[in-house]
């Protein structure tokens, strides 16, 4: 059986939750599980960093160098960490439609209580919870 996973939900951050939860004790048959799942998950989520890099490279403006421009404050001052984007509206709706994508998993969800863990970190469960047949709606 498989399940489906949209790119909202993957992101380095869940797979970071997800290694951090393979260097817990947790049962042998579940780990066995989840390191095929993080397998299969680490392609995609690789795949959807590149899309997502096209997406903003597309959309972003640049000066005669190719450089992109970035924002600046009302004195004229760069703001750090942004740049102009040639059109807003375009830009969010590729990056809606590229986040919407859903991705069929060809494994089974992993029984949370297999996991035998004794401890996790809510905010690391919260990033990984598609992975358990038990937090289904």
């Amino acid at each position: 059986m498989s399940f489906i996973v949209k790119n909202s939900q993957l992101s380095n951050e869940s797979l970071n939750s997800l290694n951090t939860l393979i260097e817990q004790d947790i049962n042998a048959t579940a780990a066995f599980k989840l390191i095929r799942i993080i397998k299969f998950i680490s392609s995609i989520v690789e795949d959807k960093i590149k899309a997502e890099k096209f997406i903003f490279d597309k959309w972003s403006q640049k000066d005669e160098n190719g450089q992109q421009l970035k924002a600046k404050d009302e004195n004229g001052i760069d703001i750090p960490d942004t740049v102009l984007l040639s059109d807003i509206d375009a830009f969010s709706k590729e990056m809606s439609d590229l986040l919407n994508v859903e991705n069929e998993v060809p494994f089974d969800k992993v029984n949370f209580n297999d996991l035998e863990l004794k401890s996790i970190k809510i905010k690391d469960l919260i990033k990984i919870e598609f992975l358990f047949e038990d937090f289904e709606n």
